[in-house]
């Protein structure tokens, strides 16, 4: 999803040594020639969580870059401010790298998105307190960005004012404070600011009981953000204790003063804990976080904070991370080659949110269940995450998979429709589409069953072929009936170019899902419909375009005007239908036609990227017009040439897209990373193979490493192409487990099991897998 930011955004002075300068950012050469390749021992070692943190209004990559486990509740981190102010188009995870003034460290987070929502509950260590710093504004503190550092679990600055060493380590739903005052410093205090909120959000309700006698604090603040705003809102409940006792407490509400007290209840809530550090020991914060229930939260922070060891709870959720960005190793590239690589890993699984409680309960659509056997997952993209996150966890992490097609269908069973955005405790219902048809279709078809497919099949099937309403209604099939009736999405409803597209993919998905549960005539009917994009498409123009309900297309057509007939996209970007590329190069006249126009597509891109440079800030106020990687819609269009034969064209353009768009810096993301989307796509793209969603299809690219080795689900799977380098970047023969293979292809069912792929590199085109 993009940043929702007007198409010309005009800005002040450059930020060039702010937003590309970063210790241990700096770029490093290609690969030194060598053979065996050094495999890489710790993977986490190459995680960089400030990768993707900076970039500028539509090439901002909103990475999170504070603390968190892997799918953590707590993702606990500064919301910052700087020369923009805390504008939203560079706040949507409350931290932008060219900011150098903390605002607080709050305790919920978005990653990559291009909306805000949550930053809630945070805390601000001061080095004073009276009653003018109630305000956000009057009590941030000015950083030192050169002691700023980030790793998987920890997040650590500098505040200059009294000064604070800051530290954060996150557990799945806790969180661990260490403030560190500098020797000398008498007193320090504990902010708590329970009204904050990242920008278009609000809480609207909090409470707080502080009891010094056991050092504990608990409450519940009521939030709205951007997205949430549309259910209601959600209730974060939170149980926190202080490692020291506090001298004094002063609380406050809205329309109130501080003062010594114990609880506080209302608007405008908050309230200073004043510690005596005449023994120098940094003051430390527990804290535990549930969206069910006050005891709840208590018990998370119970299970996993059961003592006061920083390095412990540190340690903890490194290992944690382990099998996750461990499940595939590289050998060879360069050190920033691996950097971009374990950091894309790392942002792959920082969302979705596990909101189950250490007892299983969860909070959704107004009810409360218990997840058994399974993590409840929210705070999906889905629009965003089904293009690579889904094929990704189906094939490094199954368990992940299993529990985002178990919760998703938990999500229809409760509120009657499988959902677009859900997150927190309800669904935002942002952007378009039944993605959730994809999710669940690619899990089960790449053997991540171990859920009820049957009845999730069911739901999903009333959604997108009944013509009377479900009981609860559609969710993103809102348009089915005149979809079915027309065959395609006409003119008159919104995005209606978009809604076909998305909907003839949720229809490829549906039937391979029916296919697979042994249901021909279900499949046949989905097949079939599968190619309603095919309508759309106008010969006069020759592209995929709006058309009236009566047969007509409208007059006045621009391919390269974003206009309200495309979800973020214009015509150029709509064209690569991802799930028919071979019908959608007969439309144009067959492989040399598409070939040249895909080719323009491309050559275009090139030409605009280098007039107008990702780092450079005005250019990246507006969208990219031609192939815009920053955006969902056509990120899978390099690996189109293979698909008609021109496997060649997809490994120079898949290389330049990677070389292009990924940096080892905080603007290394080329637009938001929307819960791991672009991210995921370049791991797969550095492992030579990409995925279309909904099948069990892999189109082969050119691997960016000389071995990779993947665990699978039935053992490991090798890549080898020992003369892969920056120059040697075109394929030149293939095979598979020492067999040849002659198209430019793979299937699930082959490379889960594992084995070796094998390629041979040459620096010129190759001939393999070429029709032309």
């Amino acid at each position: 999803m993009s940043p929702r930011i007007p198409p010309l955004f005009h800005s002040c002075a450059p930020l060039v040594a702010i937003v590309l300068g970063a210790a241990g950012c700096t770029l490093e050469p290609q690969p030194i020639p060598g053979s065996p390749a050094t495999p890489v021992e710790d993977p986490l070692a190459y995680v960089d969580p400030f990768i993707g943190s900076g970039g500028f209004a539509y090439a901002h990559g909103s990475a999170f870059p504070g603390a968190a486990a892997p799918f953590g509740l707590v993702k606990v981190g500064p919301d910052t401010r700087g020369p923009y102010g805390v504008i939203r188009f560079l706040h949507y995870s409350g931290y932008w790298y060219g900011d150098d003034f903390v605002q607080g460290f709050s305790h919920l987070h978005l990653h990559g998105t291009g909306a805000t929502d949550y930053g809630v509950l945070s805390v601000m260590p001061t080095g004073a307190f009276d009653a003018s710093r109630l305000t956000v504004e009057a009590n941030e503190a000015h950083m030192d960005k050169a002691r700023e550092k980030a790793r998987p679990g920890y997040y650590t600055t500098y505040l200059d004012e009294a000064g604070i060493e800051a530290e954060l380590s996150a557990t799945r739903h806790g969180a661990h404070h260490r403030y560190t005052f500098a020797p000398g410093v008498s007193e320090g205090h504990l902010l708590f600011d329970l009204d904050h909120h990242l920008d278009s959000g609000a809480v609207s309700h909090a409470e707080v009981t502080l009891d010094p006698a056991t050092g504990t604090i608990r409450g519940v603040v009521h939030s709205m953000g951007e997205m949430s705003d549309g259910f209601g809102g959600y209730d974060v409940f939170f149980d926190a204790r202080a490692r020291s006792p506090w001298k004094t407490a002063r609380v406050w509400s809205e329309g109130t003063a501080p003062a010594e007290g114990l609880t506080a209840n209302g608007k405008k809530v908050g309230f200073d804990l004043a510690f005596d550090l005449a023994d120098g020991a940094p003051v430390e914060l527990q804290v535990g976080i549930s969206l069910v229930s006050l005891e709840n939260a208590g018990k998370n922070r119970q299970a996993e904070l059961p003592a006061w060891d920083f390095e412990a709870t540190q340690q903890k959720t490194r290992k944690d991370w382990e099998p996750l960005v461990g499940a595939v190793r590289v050998f060879g590239g360069s050190d920033a080659d691996r950097r971009i690589f374990y950091s894309s890993l790392y942002r792959a699984f920082l969302m979705p949110t596990a909101s189950s409680d250490v007892d299983g309960s969860y909070r959704y659509g107004g009810q409360v269940r218990t997840a058994e056997g399974f993590s409840f997952l929210t705070d999906q993209s889905l629009w965003d995450t089904y293009r690579t996150v889904t094929p990704l966890y189906n094939l490094i992490a199954p368990e992940a998979a299993r529990d985002t097609a178990r919760s998703l269908h938990a999500m229809a069973e409760i509120g009657g429709f499988f959902p677009k955005w859900p997150i927190a405790t309800g669904e935002a219902g942002t952007m378009l589409g039944a993605s959730a048809d994809i999710v669940m279709a690619d899990t089960y078809i790449k053997g991540v069953t171990d859920f009820d497919a049957e009845g999730a099949y069911a739901i999903l099937r009333a959604a997108a072929a009944d013509t009377a309403e479900p009981p609860g209604g559609r969710g993103g099939r809102e348009y089915a009936v005149t979809y079915m009736q027309h065959g395609y999405v006409p003119a008159d409803i919104g995005r209606s170019a978009s809604h076909t597209l998305e909907y003839a993919h949720d229809d490829l998905a549906l039937a391979n899902f029916a296919g697979a549960l042994g249901l021909a005539d279900d499949e046949a009917m989905f097949r079939e419909r599968a190619i309603s994009h095919r309508e759309l498409f106008d010969p006069a123009v020759g592209f995929i375009r709006e058309r009236n309900a009566d047969g007509t297309f409208p007059p006045g057509f621009d391919p390269y005007t974003l206009t309200d007939h495309y979800a973020e996209a214009n015509a150029w970007h709509s064209l690569w239908a991802q799930h028919d590329i071979p019908g959608v190069a007969e439309l144009l006249g067959g492989q040399d036609a598409f070939v040249e126009k895909l080719g323009e597509f491309f050559d275009n891109a090139i030409a605009d990227l280098a007039e107008r440079p990702i780092e450079d800030k005005f250019a990246s106020s507006t969208p990219r017009y031609d192939y815009w990687h920053g955006n969902e819609t056509s990120i899978h269009a390099a690996y189109g040439f293979a698909q008609v034969g021109r496997p060649d064209l997809t490994q120079k353009y898949a290389r330049w897209v990677m070389e292009a768009h990924y940096v080892d810096a905080p603007h290394g993301l080329a637009g938001n990373d929307d819960g791991g989307t672009l991210s995921s796509w370049y791991v797969f793209a550095a492992a030579g193979f990409y995925p279309i969603p909904g099948t069990d299809r892999y189109v082969i690219g050119a691997p960016l490493f000389p071995r990779m080795e993947i665990r699978v689900k039935g053992g490991t799977l090798v890549i080898e192409a020992p003369e892969a380098s920056a120059e040697n970047l075109y394929v030149q023969s293939v095979t598979w487990n020492e067999a040849p293979l002659d198209k430019p292809e793979l299937r699930h069912g082959d490379i889960a099991q594992g084995g070796t792929l094998r390629f041979e590199m040459g620096p010129s085109p190759g001939a393999w897998g070429r029709t032309d």
